[in-house]
């Protein structure tokens, strides 16, 4: 007699999974044709800045340039309400918002063209030369570029970061305001790429807590407001360079360089590469802020000195050598404050003072001995120059300081009697501590 079975489940059949789970071929046939779009539209508005164009009047140059970014917003309308998708409106507002510095800055040039008048800077780019432009026309353009300025980059940010477009309008703003300015002389050009620079710093930090910015859109988002200062640095470059540009733009790649790649990589090759290039950067800046200080005296010691403060400053952000660049510090610091002193340089013994404390609390917040040993000696060497001051008062009342020294010396014998055992535990403490130091 057979037995069955009768307790197992029936089966059914199930189609088999998909074993490939990319995107379709139809999809990335979309996105192909996204991405040379996009190209096409920003090579084709390069190409008509570049080619110059010089039969066009300045004013059809900017009309132009509106009429393109109103067709990008056209585009993005049509996506968003005719087609009823939001990835085509996203990217077309997103264009949109890129081409306004671009409008900003034709402004900026007829503005400085009519403030300046004859004595404006004209660059041999005749698609940068905006002159000859009535005062009335002038007006329309900057009224119609800040009312387009507001609602096309409240659009594109409110379709690609919901949730951060006051922190995004607030920064484009600035850094538009900022490239508005009629301004092209060395003396406040690098004050105000140095603002905006540090402005779009601040924003971009707020920023990077939101996770959604860290998305492809976020990221799009946080392009688009660092524009106005890329317009803003290449546009000063065509001008004849200062000093002053030269170590601000010397100077915001050190801290590029040195503490904000950081914040964008975990790469150890990378971070180590950029704060090599940031270090020397800020080696360089200082070397040309030195230069440009020769009329207060070349071998004067005080200019020399910020390198030991700027070796101190790199060491508290690099992740590589921190030791060796406050060795070096201190060691410079050393050298410089005794050839100041040697050379009876102005208020030298004041500096050494100064420098030996600041050394000695620096070996003391990273227990180092070359710093703190460098900032007694530093210490030491001020107050041996004073103490010339002593050996002319003994040599024109030598009897008075005798009894003076006396009785300094009788009152030190009192005391390391009284206290001589606090005094050899506190010192055996500090041998001790030093002998732990690096």
């Amino acid at each position: 007699m057979s037995v069955y079975k009768l307790d197992a489940q029936p089966t059914t059949w199930q189609p088999d999974a998909p074993k490939d789970a990319s995107p379709s071929t139809a999809r990335q046939i979309i996105r192909y044709l996204r991405w040379a779009g996009t190209i096409l539209i920003i090579v084709s508005a390069i190409g008509f800045m570049l080619q110059g164009h010089a039969d066009l009047l300045p004013a059809y140059r900017y009309w132009l340039g509106l009429a393109f970014t109103l067709l990008l917003c056209a585009g993005g309308l049509i996506c968003a309400y005719g087609l009823k998708e939001t990835t085509g409106a996203r990217l077309f507002f997103a264009l949109g918002v890129a081409f306004l510095p671009v409008q900003v800055s034709q402004v900026s040039a007829m503005l400085y063209n009519f403030s300046q008048g004859d004595l404006a800077l004209q660059l041999p780019y005749s698609w940068l030369q905006f002159s000859q432009v009535k005062p009335s026309l002038i007006a329309i353009d900057f009224a119609i570029t800040t009312v387009l300025l507001v609602l096309v980059s409240y659009t594109g940010f409110s379709m690609l970061a919901r949730r951060q477009v006051k922190t995004l309008m607030t920064v484009m703003l600035l850094g538009n305001s900022l490239l508005l300015l009629p301004v092209r002389d060395g003396f406040w050009m690098p004050l105000i790429i140095a603002c905006q620079f540090f402005a779009l710093r601040a924003g971009e930090q707020g920023l990077r807590q939101d996770s959604a910015m860290h998305l492809f859109e976020g990221m799009a988002a946080r392009l688009l407001i660092g524009l106005p200062l890329l317009i803003l640095l290449g546009r000063s470059v065509l001008h004849p360079v200062s000093p002053a540009l030269v170590v601000t733009l010397i100077s915001l790649i050190a801290v590029i360089g040195v503490i904000d790649i950081k914040r964008y990589t975990d790469s150890a090759l990378a971070i180590y590469i950029g704060q090599t290039i940031g270090s020397v950067a800020a080696l360089v800046a200082w070397l040309i802020v030195v230069d440009s200080m020769s009329g207060f005296g070349r071998g004067h010691y005080g200019i020399l000195l910020p390198l030991s403060l700027l070796l101190f400053i790199l060491s508290a952000y690099v992740d590589y050598y921190a030791t060796a660049y406050r060795f070096l510090g201190a060691l410079s610091a050393l050298g410089l404050v005794v050839g100041a002193l040697l050379d009876e340089q102005y208020l030298s013994p004041v500096l050494a003072l100064a420098t030996g404390i600041v050394l000695s609390l620096a070996g003391l917040r990273y227990r180092e001995k070359t710093s703190f040993f460098a900032g007694h000696l530093c210490f030491l060497s001020g107050i041996l120059f004073y103490c010339r001051y002593a050996i002319d008062a003994y040599n024109h009342a030598p009897w008075l300081s005798s009894i003076g020294l006396g009785l300094v010396v009788l009152l030190a014998a009192s005391y390391l009697e009284k206290r001589q055992q606090v005094i050899l535990s506190r010192v055996d403490a500090y041998l001790n501590e030093l002998r732990s130091w690096g």
